[in-house]
């Protein structure tokens, strides 16, 4: 008996005109994104390699390491494989940091800023169209499952041939549930067809676990629409009325909660301004570059040059002293302005990272922010890469900052800049700045709270629906 109920249910359902509309929709859709993320991926690669060749062409070609000290070099943020299919917030956030002795590094140069038309219109990747398109769809489907069976009076002709009230939800979600995914599941397969032909994509056996989990929580997204839908239907008597509170709820979900939490957050745990911040560290270094000048002066007076200005030796020697004294107080004026900006930063990015976590946590009372979160995490698309990425590049920052104060210093030799005779540069001992996107494990842990949301929306709803239908008057 359950199994006719869910054969019937699922061909009332895939021969119907709005299911052949829905499966011809998501596969253009899907395979759409994929071929487009497929193309932004290969050219921010290209870009990327461009980059790292051309900044490395800019740092051999530089006259002397003191030109080298002030231009710094330049940090680009590799793209991500799974780009191809969640974009994040990559496209946003600016691929490119320069790094220097002074200035401290923030990622620029974001997609949005060369062209803002993609600020307007946003990306098309596949947590969009699930998020927005699927989840409608899924509403279509479902928002008349029940109410609409009582409105036509096949429900109670239905339940008059003796059909257990259990077995007949059972099966109409069961049958309705096979029925929704099919425009969901074959599209997706094709898209992760049109991955593996194309060239250029390299997908690990990590990329394809990632992959694998980030389709389950599609699935997961659409049946807390599903389930709700079901017990919406189950609890209203007319299914205009059914459609209505489910289009409110969507928009609560999709819309209000995340840019509320946003709001709430900001509220309960303010932050500074990035230009508070900056002011703040710009007018430390120049009381400390005004304290500096004093002691210079105070030192040049003290260590005048007494030899006999014939004698090579004697002159080399208090060159040396010289050099040795500007790179020691170059190499504390730094250490304190690192030191001093250090801890401005260590409090703004914990304020930071404290409203960041309220405003995702309060968000996650809406499954699309819990499919937002989660995809973009096993995407390595989302907030948590970008800080990480962030603070590896202002880790690599004093590293580099004392080897170009330590060759600027070294390379000074006053007799041959007065020759006008320039040394040459040698950066092959140069230190690399390496970033490690984050392992299988870690991400999986922080998306794993967003996996018990959503199946705990299902639970919640499909109890909701099977215990009202249980009790629903069919007249």
């Amino acid at each position: 008996m359950l199994r006719d109920i869910i054969k019937k249910e699922i061909l009332e359902t895939i021969t119907s005109p709005k299911f052949v509309f829905t499966f011809l929709l998501c596969v253009i859709l899907i395979l759409l994104s994929v071929y487009t993320g497929i193309n932004n991926y290969t050219s921010e690669l290209h870009e990327y390699n461009t980059a790292v060749a051309l900044n490395k062409r800019n740092l051999d070609s530089q006259s002397d390491f003191g030109a080298l000290l002030s231009m710094g070099t330049k940090i680009n943020k590799p793209p991500q494989v799974l780009s191809s299919i969640i974009s994040g917030i990559q496209e946003a956030v600016g691929r490119r940091a320069t790094v220097t002795t002074s200035i401290d590094p923030n990622l620029i140069d974001s997609k949005y800023n060369s062209n803002p038309v993609f600020a307007i219109f946003g990306e098309l990747d596949l947590t969009f169209i699930i998020k927005i398109v699927l989840s409608l769809f899924a509403i279509l489907f479902t928002y008349d499952a029940i109410v609409g069976e009582k409105e036509r009076g096949t429900l109670k002709l239905t339940l008059s041939n003796s059909i257990p009230r259990d077995r007949l939800i059972l099966g109409k979600a069961i049958g309705g549930f096979i029925s929704l995914m099919m425009p969901l599941i074959i599209p997706l397969l094709l898209g992760l067809i049109l991955l593996v032909i194309y060239p250029n994509i390299l997908l690990t056996g990590d990329d394809w676990i990632r992959i694998g989990l980030i389709f389950l929580m599609f699935l997961l997204y659409i049946s807390v629409f599903f389930t709700l839908s079901l017990f919406v239907s189950a609890r209203t008597s007319r299914s205009s009325s059914s459609l209505l509170i489910l289009l409110f709820i969507w928009v609560t979900f999709v819309t209000v909660i995340p840019k509320a939490a946003v709001m709430v957050a900001a509220r309960i745990s303010p932050i500074p301004s990035v230009h508070e911040i900056n002011a703040e560290k710009e007018e430390f270094q120049k009381e400390e570059q005004a304290k500096l000048l004093p002691e210079m002066t105070k030192w040049q007076q003290e260590h005048t040059f007494q030899g006999d200005p014939g004698n090579q030796e004697q002159i080399a020697a208090y060159q040396k002293e010289l050099t040795d004294y500007i790179a020691e107080i170059q190499i504390e004026f730094n250490s304190k302005v690192e030191e001093h900006n250090a801890l401005i930063d260590e409090g703004y990015h914990a304020k930071r990272l404290k409203q960041q976590m309220l405003a995702l946590n309060f968000s996650r009372i809406s499954p699309a922010s819990a499919l937002m979160i989660g995809a973009m995490s096993l995407g390595k698309t989302g907030i948590e890469e970008h800080e990480r990425f962030l603070n590896s590049i202002r880790s690599y920052k004093p590293i580099y900052s004392e080897w170009a104060t330590n060759k600027a210093m070294k390379s000074l030799d006053f007799t041959k800049i007065a020759e006008g005779k320039m040394p040459e540069i040698d950066i092959s001992d140069m230190p690399e700045h390496n970033f490690k996107p984050e392992s299988l494990r870690n991400s999986f842990a922080r998306v794993l709270p967003d996996f018990f949301i959503m199946i705990g929306f299902i639970i919640v709803f499909f109890v909701g629906a099977y215990v009202s239908f249980l009790r629903y008057d069919i007249r």
